[in-house]
């Protein structure tokens, strides 16, 4: 039940980051927050790793963690995009089906969460498309909001079968570390040929916010892999949106209609499965 409960932590952190991301790409570069976030994400690893001083890893989990890193900054700059300009409440729960990637991947591998663990997963995910099915007339999605929320979700379903790979190899503390040095370095090279990004004082507090709650959401969602089934964690961890509906609904008046209603009831049913199963140790 631990790892159960600390991918339900990421997932919460990561639909608050998602939703700040959101409201600060509607009005900043998106490069500018991207930048911002990975680099304060990348000062409070700093912090861990120089008070924890872990053991370096095998250099094959730094490269996992590496790769980890890069498809993560991939599917962030899709995703706060399509946020920037589509309604939250469709582009974040499209997405979250990444989590079919891992899920995917153990399964074919031969792990598998037991008969009520699977039967939750499918329903919590069934609960995600449910969510962004119907939107008010008028209002829905444009292809483009659509395509950037299908190149997240594959991205993201890559970080989360890298980082699984990353935290066996070598433990949570230099996987977290090691993906997002990689994702800084990446975003390097992008301001390099960009010519620059400039921050206003005004851009910190939110920037922060952003790249707090997310390394947050990494180091909890890392640490969830060592203490649990690897599918069920995966997946319980990219039912993010959930977070991003709700506070889009309660700060933007995004109103969920019947059928998201039921697609969130739905979903806290299926993760609700998966406790029962005992999958978190």
């Amino acid at each position: 039940m631990v790892g159960l409960a600390l991918a339900i932590g990421a997932s919460v952190a990561w639909g608050g980051s998602d939703f700040v991301a959101g409201l600060a790409s509607r009005k900043r570069p998106l490069l500018a927050v991207l930048v911002g976030s990975q680099v304060i994400g990348l000062l409070a690893v700093i912090v861990t790793l120089a008070a924890a001083t872990p053991a370096l890893p095998p250099g094959r989990a730094m490269l996992f963690a590496a790769g980890a890193g890069l498809a993560e900054i991939l599917g962030f700059a899709a995703l706060y995009r399509g946020l920037a300009h589509g309604p939250m409440g469709v582009v974040a729960p499209i997405a979250a089906l990444g989590g079919a990637v891992p899920l995917t991947v153990g399964l074919v591998i031969g792990e598998h969460p037991g008969a009520l663990g699977a039967a939750g997963l499918v329903v919590a995910l069934m609960g995600v498309a449910l969510v962004c099915t119907e939107r008010e007339r008028g209002e829905g999605p444009v292809l483009r909001g659509l395509l950037l929320a299908g190149a997240a979700a594959v991205s993201f379903g890559l970080f989360f079968v890298l980082m699984a790979s990353a935290t066996d190899a070598g433990g949570a503390t230099w996987a977290v570390a090691s993906s997002r040095v990689a994702s800084v370095a990446m975003l390097v090279v992008v301001v390099a040929v960009a010519g620059g990004v400039r921050l206003a004082a005004a851009d910190v507090p939110p920037i922060a916010a952003i790249g707090l709650l997310d390394i947050g959401a990494n180091a909890l969602f890392a640490v969830a892999l060592t203490a649990g089934i690897d599918p069920v964690v995966s997946a319980v961890g990219s039912l993010y949106p959930l977070t991003t509906v709700l506070l889009a609904q309660l700060v933007l008046d995004e109103r969920l209609s019947r059928m998201q209603g039921a697609g969130v009831a739905t979903t806290l049913a299926g993760i609700g499965a998966v406790g029962l199963t005992g999958a978190g140790g």
